[in-house]
């Protein structure tokens, strides 16, 4: 039976996906559906594919349509409100540590230990690290051929990272390869084979690293969470606009959009605890 209030949880993840820096499997922690996706995707693997696509069908559907519409919107977005589009998401981001927090000693009863620390310092460095990745050449692919369709395949399987593991941006790893504005102009023009390509890569690596994921989480909780937490605290200098609002309206717009983001994310994360 499919579950679809899944569609509008899966439209918020798609249109995250959309945004260098923000990760969907973020959004889906957020949302308390992020081990339920791992465990549908585990099951397509294993077997229980009626069971899975109750799941994830709905969720496809909503991160499709997002895909698809989100596009231009955040493109003008970003193209015309940077600051205040970008600080929404920076709200969001640091709203959803607190709950990463108490996942984390929830899960296992136990305080953290001092490597942990480390993992949280190292994961949490190495993301940083990418906030120094320089501003990419806005260049759309228009030439295609085997080789490009296979370039644009494993862009979507190293991107796909992103579904399964929070604080990783799909839209951002994309940006690093050089695929990023060929992926979202190809959304803008329904572009079929491009979206294709990348789609059937990120579909193939999904289902495998998803069950790598699902095993560290049971295998190494505490660990995997210390992990997943310096990585979303890191991606927030990733996501971080490079330049401060000009004047005091633009400014109280800019501290209003980043309060939405924290006010929402916060109230997502304690209706998960509760």
């Amino acid at each position: 039976m499919f579950k679809w209030t899944n569609f509008f949880r899966g439209f918020a993840m798609g249109v995250t996906e959309t945004v260098p820096g923000v990760s969907a499997s973020t959004i889906a922690m957020l949302m308390g559906i992020y081990e339920q996706l791992l465990g549908s995707l585990s099951d397509i693997t294993k077997g229980n594919i009626k069971r899975a696509l109750g799941f994830l069908i709905p969720l496809g559907i909503g991160m499709v349509f997002a895909l698809l519409i989100a596009a231009k919107f955040i493109k003008y977005l970003l193209a015309e409100h940077p600051i205040p589009t970008m600080f929404l998401f920076v709200g969001l981001v640091v709203g959803i540590l607190p709950f990463l927090w108490r996942s984390a000693h929830a899960e296992t009863n136990k305080r953290f230990k001092s490597y942990h620390y480390g993992f949280i310092l190292v994961s949490f460095t190495l993301m940083a690290l990418t906030s120094l990745i320089g501003e990419p050449v806005e260049t759309v692919i228009t030439d295609f051929n085997a080789g490009t369709y296979i370039y644009l395949f494993f862009s979507g399987v190293l991107a796909s990272m992103a579904l399964v593991l929070p604080g990783i941006s799909g839209a951002l790893v994309l940006m690093v390869l050089g695929a990023y504005y060929t992926a979202i102009s190809a959304l803008d023009s329904l572009h079929l084979p491009v979206i294709a390509a990348i789609g059937l890569g990120v579909v193939f690596g999904v289902l495998f690293t998803s069950r790598v994921i699902r095993y560290f989480l049971k295998t190494y909780t505490q660990a995997t969470y210390s992990i997943m937490l310096g990585l979303v605290a890191g991606s927030i200098l990733v996501i971080m606009p490079s330049s401060l609002p000009d004047s005091f309206l633009y400014g109280l717009v800019t501290f209003f959009t980043f309060l939405a983001g924290l006010v929402t994310a916060l109230t997502f994360g304690r209706a998960e605890r509760t």
